[in-house]
Parts: C-alpha cells; structure tokens; sequence
C-alpha cells in the first residue's frame, strides 16, 4: 500500500471513529467519558461496536473504569442523575448516600449516523460504584441497539 492510500486509509478510520463516538452525543456525562472530570490516565476504556454485538442486539458498547475521589464522585452522579431526568425507564440503588448502581434507557432519537434514517432502538447510561476506603470504584456504560431492559438483565444474569 503506498503512503497516500495509508494516510487516506487512516484518515477514513479515525473519522469513523469519531463518528462512532458521537452516537453518544446529548448526555451531560460525556465529560466522564472523554476524560474531562477524571483524568485519561486513570480510565480504562472499552468500545465495541459492529457485528460482534449482534447477538445481543446492541449497536455500540462503551465503557470507562476507573477509581475517583469523593469529590469526583459528587460531580459525575450531579450529572448521571441530570441525564436520568429524560430517561424513559430509571433504576436506581443508593448505600450510605451514596448512589451505587443505576440503569437509564432512554429511546433513541435524531437521525442514524450510517444511514441517516431515523434512529430506533434505546440508549442505555448504567453506573456502578464500589466505596473503596476514601476512594470509589467506578464503572460507567453506555451501550445502544434494540435489546431491551429484559435483555440486558437475562443477559448480565448470567
């Protein structure tokens, strides 16, 4: 492959990846996601998309781990909770005062990125947190396709 045929090849997948990730777009708690509130050294991040989601009927799965302050804590459950307030279906568990798991779906709006149909299916927030000492482990997913609450669960369940 010569050199302009590499660079175009690069070109066109990073902006598939940018893309992707704007699928994402119209959450307030995309800072946390793009290593805005918690810096990108301390986040593990893991994005899927395509056919391998298929057989869970999910389009894009994306998440970010990571251990944060009280403080840090604080600022992305303000904002989980703000995006919660437009949720169509809202779960949520708090310990202590502290909020340790919820699941947000929401119904897909706008326009598809790949076919510029309008989007279908549901978009999905979930957090769980882990009190660790002073510090909190943190889990945060957003995933989109046609599953539903009941197949997400039947598939977390197992």
């Amino acid at each position: 492959m010569n050199t302009i045929t590499k660079r175009i090849t690069l070109a066109l997948w990073a902006l598939f990846a940018v893309i992707q990730l704007s699928a994402q777009t119209g959450f307030g708690i995309n800072p946390v996601f793009d290593g805005k509130l918690v810096p990108s050294s301390r986040i593990k991040e893991t994005f899927i998309d395509g056919s391998q989601l298929a057989p869970y009927k999910l389009r894009i799965f994306r998440s970010v781990k990571f251990t944060s302050t009280a403080d840090e804590l604080s600022r992305i459950q303000t904002l989980l909770l703000q995006d919660g307030k437009r949720a169509e279906d809202r779960q949520t568990e708090y310990a202590g005062g502290v909020l340790t798991y919820a699941l947000f779906r929401f119904r897909a709006e706008g326009r598809s990125i790949r076919s510029n149909v309008p989007a279908k299916g549901n978009k999905y927030l979930c957090m769980q947190v882990f009190p660790k000492g002073e510090q909190y482990d943190i889990t945060l997913v957003y995933m989109s396709g046609d599953a539903t609450l009941a197949d997400l669960k039947k598939l977390f369940s197992n």
